[in-house]
């Protein structure tokens, strides 16, 4: 049994402080899909919120079918979709400023390169593409922000992503194909190429794991 099911037995238990244990492991995650999503931080930590609270709320009707962690960001996205079309914000989200979302970030999502070896000016080059990366993909529409962000930020696949938004896996690759070609198209704008294929995970910042 997962660490995760663990802790979810505990508070079904009436552990109520195994939550928090649940919470302090996937917020950063949580937050990090849901910023890169609304592309507004303060917006992000407030649908975390509902997030976390939705999910206390229906947390027996949890059956391990997914990771915990998955059913966490489809509970998030699905609220997130719904603040979007509430506040008519779509139209409006550029208003952000780049610095705010910089601010946002943290530090779990930037680039790291563990070798002690590094060159530091290689890993500033680094930090540039990937702050350049995120400003290009803040102004994205925000379902082509969303399906970037799960299908190579977080390696989900196609099936997995359908089940979490309820969208067709054909809908999901159209929609994907597209958002690769115009997150390029900005990024070489801006006089970053992209320079790789986003297609799979081994090219994005780090993430902390799930409990196992």
């Amino acid at each position: 049994m997962s660490a995760d099911a663990q802790c979810v037995n505990r508070v079904l238990a009436g552990d109520n402080e195994a939550y928090r244990e649940l919470v302090e492991r996937h917020q950063t995650r949580l937050v990090g899909v849901l910023m890169r999503i609304v592309s507004d931080p303060v917006l992000a930590e407030e649908v975390a919120h509902d997030t976390f609270v939705k999910v206390f709320t229906k947390l027996s009707s949890f059956r391990g079918d997914a990771a915990f962690g998955t059913w966490l960001i489809q509970v998030g996205v699905n609220l997130a979709r719904d603040r979007l079309r509430h506040q008519n914000r779509v139209r409006d989200l550029g208003i952000v400023s780049l610095d705010s979302l910089r601010r946002g970030r943290s530090e779990h999502w930037e680039p790291a390169d563990p070798r002690q070896s590094a060159n530091p000016a290689d890993a500033l080059a680094g930090r540039h593409k990937w702050e350049s990366f995120e400003d290009a993909l803040a102004t994205l529409p925000p379902d082509f922000r969303e399906v970037i962000t799960l299908r190579h930020l977080e390696d989900l696949g196609y099936d997995e992503i359908a089940r979490l938004t309820g969208d067709t896996v054909g809908t999901l690759k159209v929609r994907n194909h597209r958002a690769r070609k115009l997150l390029r198209d900005r990024m070489e704008e801006m006089g970053v190429p992209l320079g790789i294929e986003v297609s799979s995970g081994s090219s994005h910042p780090p993430r902390k794991q799930e409990g196992t």
